[in-house]
């Protein structure tokens, strides 16, 4: 079948580009966040003045939306990036969209396509390579034939995440590397403490001044401003369990931070409504569920620090006797190695690029 691709912020392209996910997803794989959404094809998303955003899709024949996706492009970047990607499976109807994306960031200077990046390393990237019949909390998902759809036209894997799957940890599990990590920091006068969240905000923007500077290097990072990652990070303090998120300071200074998140599925992915609200709730009280394992940030200058709160996790999970994700560990990193005696499965994921 023939295919034709429009693009711009038309309202037919737009109503069109928020419609289609509805129509491949059932309820439990259901990740697409509406309201964000609309405000990126609108240009008031928090970020909207950092890129340009370009909404593409593909139509059949017989003028039916067979696909979909987004060319992101920042200024003096070689790159476009695509994201929002969702498609058909005929290899036509991909290869006509992401053909397309390649014809505009050429248009616009741009030498390579990369992605999946959903507009900014701050709303979501990557793409999900296997265990397709579950959703954890903070997952990129799609379909599995995106991959190949990808490949066929010419994109090549540049970067590999891993997620863990860790069963419930034993008081004997413990690493005895880690153990001892986490008994120098207490004996060295660092403090640790989970905060509460009258003082979430706070706490909120220490994270972010530690964060940028420790993900500054990871692909696709931009930077953004403070008060914006507040407005987009904030609502977290409704769905966090904060016993569960671990500072640690060294004087006055955060020295290291892990947040783990309850696993609510996809119900936090887009718009909570009242019923999502209610299952959120049931899940964050739960005595016994599963935690993902999402954000560790270390400051350099205070080495072996990241065993130390691993330690410090796994023993929170012991008491709690909660299975868990280690999510999102890119390859190569050391995190990676963490809870290794209790990783059961991996989740993988990709990020992709092909020269124009």
């Amino acid at each position: 079948m023939r295919y034709t691709c429009r693009y711009g912020n038309s309202r037919e392209v737009s109503e069109r580009f928020l419609r289609f996910p509805r129509e491949l997803y059932d309820r439990k794989t259901y990740v697409q966040d509406i309201g964000q959404e609309r405000k990126l094809l609108a240009g008031t998303h928090v970020l909207s003045h950092y890129f340009t955003f370009l909404p593409i899709i593909a139509l059949d024949e017989n003028r039916r939306t067979a696909g979909r996706c987004a060319l992101t492009l920042y200024e003096g970047d070689a790159a476009g990036y695509v994201g929002f990607f969702e498609c058909s499976e005929d290899p036509d109807a991909s290869r006509a969209l992401l053909t397309e994306a390649g014809r505009l960031a050429e248009k616009n200077g741009r030498t390579r396509l990369a992605g999946p990046l959903n507009a900014s390393f701050w709303i979501g990237y990557r793409m999900k390579r296997n265990h397709f019949s579950e959703v954890y909390t903070a997952e990129p998902y799609n379909k599995e034939y995106y991959f190949r759809q990808w490949a066929d036209v010419g994109f090549t894997v540049t970067d590999r995440y891993v997620s863990n799957a860790l069963r419930v940890p034993a008081p004997e599990d413990s690493s005895l590397k880690c153990r001892q990590r986490l008994e120098m920091i207490r004996g060295k006068g660092y403090r640790i403490k989970s905060p509460d969240r009258a003082e979430f905000d706070e706490k909120l923007r220490e994270i972010f001044r530690l964060l940028v500077r420790v993900y500054a290097r990871f692909p696709m990072f931009k930077g953004i401003g403070e008060d914006e990652f507040c407005a987009l990070f904030g609502s977290l303090k409704h769905v966090l369990d904060l016993d569960m998120v671990k500072l640690v300071y060294h004087g006055k200074d955060l020295a290291g931070f892990f947040v783990c998140v309850p696993d609510y599925g996809n119900l936090t992915h887009h718009r909570i409504t009242p019923a999502d609200l209610l299952r959120i709730l049931r899940i964050r009280y739960a005595r016994r569920k599963r935690y993902v394992l999402l954000y560790l940030g270390i400051d350099p200058a205070y080495p072996g620090l990241g065993a130390a709160l691993a330690e410090l996790v796994k023993e929170e999970l012991v008491r709690r006797k909660a299975p868990s994700v280690g999510a999102l560990i890119h390859e190569g990193k050391i995190t990676a190695r963490f809870y290794e005696e209790l990783t059961t499965d991996q989740y993988e994921y990709v990020l992709m690029e092909k020269k124009l």
